[in-house]
């Protein structure tokens, strides 16, 4: 499929007249084949691209850098659709809005890896959602499968969208004209075709020729090695990329997505509804029986109640919606999840009691929290009949969940949380000896921790004879001075490492032994 095949599953109306315009409700966008031929999109992709790349480039890390990038990025999304004649939808604006915060947790604090995966995946779903409806309002009443379909839209967007603006650039404008444009046509076409043949044969013959690489090496200075080249070039054409994924929906994309809107009325009555409702859990079973479950069954419970919930208001008819028996066997299905969520409240601290904190435990009560407040929101949604309400408050409570939980500093508090179980020895029902802490462990932490570490030594390297597995002080030191010793580049400076560099500072300096 090509990109203009593909791009025709967008729709818009035809150009608008110039003046400021309010933009057009997605859900009544009427349809267009192509979006029209723009040379500003994939100018402000490739200024994009090539400022990320100025950013990033050998940095070694994500941090300073990424927040002025996603400020350059707002900054032009917003430019964009000013020069357009409209105004911004306050959803789509919101949504960027939190992938900014996101980028700036980056600078300010260095989480674990499995909470910095996540703040990546919200900031890459802010972004797409956020870019897809900057010119479009409606996100604040999708449904929840609106919602879906376009982050399914903006991911297949990500791939194809920036051959949509080569495709869409008004090439005709750099035509020369007259014999000279002719000339000059030829030319260019001439070094087009010549440059990846020598570029191929140039690498070819480098390697295999170690004087023709120490010759070519010379003539080409700046660039000292032509694999450094290369890898920049194509790291740049990524970065390049990556920005046009994000800028054609922004400024070319003529739906947010591609999906039909569903006609909302229902055809089910209370009866059909009811009895799915009423006979959710499996035979021979009860909540009970749910409630002894693990953790990850009752919150799995949760969040499919939360999706049938939603399913069977759908379906109903709108006559069927505002009755009272339906609002009251919604509240029916709910009212006993308190009980589930409670149930995994309580496992999730007796696992803590048991064996102290972890990543996965802090998302694991992240997630809880979201569920609950979500649920609640979902009843009152239903309650007043206003399903529509519900999708993206709940993606934004489960966005500044992720927010409120990386602001904890969890790599922070899980270290100084299971450093003072050790140091006072704490028991209960459920452990009869004290935890001891994993040296490792505390380091695969992030920087975060190093400042608890530095203070614990003595605690996590207790003397020990010689043997091949004991964990000194000094390997400890080394570690640390092998992961923090060195000031990070400015341009991926980030609050947490600046301080675990400094603390690590503070240490006895590396041994000359490698271990």
């Amino acid at each position: 499929m090509t990109p203009a095949q593909t791009s025709s599953a967008d729709a818009a109306s035809p150009p608008p007249p110039p003046g400021p315009l309010a933009p057009a409700d997605w859900d009544a966008a009427p349809a267009r084949p192509r979006p029209a031929l723009a040379a500003r999109p994939l100018l402000l992709a490739l200024g994009l691209g090539l400022a990320a790349h100025l950013l990033t480039w050998r940095a070694g890390a994500l941090g300073l850098n990424l927040a002025l990038w996603l400020v350059l990025v707002l900054g032009a999304s917003a430019w964009g659709v000013a020069r357009q004649g409209q105004h911004p939808s306050r959803a789509g604006v919101a949504l960027l809005g939190v992938a900014g915060l996101f980028g700036l947790s980056f600078v300010l604090w260095d989480v674990p890896p499995e909470v910095a995966a996540l703040n990546g995946v919200a900031l890459l779903v802010s972004l797409i959602l956020g870019a897809a409806f900057v010119r479009f309002p409606g996100l604040g009443r999708a449904a929840p499968g609106g919602l879906l379909g376009a982050l399914v839209t903006g991911g297949l967007r990500f791939v194809y969208g920036p051959l949509v603006l080569l495709e869409r650039f008004p090439w005709a404008r750099l035509r020369p004209t007259g014999d000279r444009g002719q000339h000059l046509g030829r030319v260019g076409v001439g070094l087009a075709l010549a440059a990846p043949l020598l570029l191929v044969f140039g690498a070819l013959l480098a390697s295999a020729d170690a004087r023709f690489a120490q010759a070519l090496s010379g003539l080409w200075r700046p660039a000292q090695e032509l694999d450094t080249l290369l890898a920049s070039g194509l790291t740049l054409a990524l970065w390049c990329a990556f920005a046009g994924g994000l800028t054609y929906p922004a400024l070319m994309a003529l739906r947010p997505t591609f999906f039909a809107p569903r006609n909302a009325a229902g055809r089910l009555g209370l009866v059909e509804v009811g009895v799915p409702l009423g006979g959710g859990l499996p035979e021979g079973q009860t909540y009970a029986g749910y409630i002894r479950r693990g953790y990850t069954e009752l919150m799995a419970v949760a969040f499919l109640t939360l999706s049938v919930l939603l399913g069977a208001h759908g379906l109903s008819t709108p006559g069927t919606r505002r009755r009272v028996p339906l609002r009251a066997l919604n509240a029916a299905v709910l009212l006993p999840l308190l009980v589930i969520l409670a149930s995994a409240a309580q496992r999730w601290g007796l696992y803590t009691q048991a064996y102290g904190l972890s990543p996965i435990r802090v998302l694991g009560a992240a997630f809880l929290v979201w569920v609950t407040v979500t649920l609640g929101w979902l009843a009152l949604c239903l309650w007043r009949d206003r399903p529509e309400r519900f999708a993206f408050p709940a993606l934004l409570l489960g966005l500044a969940t992720l927010l409120g939980t990386t602001a904890l500093n969890p790599g922070a508090l899980i270290a100084t949380h299971n450093l003072h179980r050790q140091t006072a020895a704490v028991t209960n029902d459920l452990r009869r000896t004290p935890q001891r802490v994993g040296v490792w462990d505390l380091l695969n932490l992030g920087a975060g921790a190093v400042p608890a570490i530095v203070a614990n030594l003595d605690v996590l390297a207790p003397p020990c004879g010689p043997t091949a597995n004991c964990v000194t002080p000094q390997t400890i030191i080394d570690d640390l001075h092998e992961r923090y010793g060195a000031p990070r580049d400015p341009r991926a400076w980030n609050l947490a490492y600046a301080r675990a560099h400094a603390a690590v500072q503070t240490l006895p300096p590396r041994s000359s032994i490698s271990w």
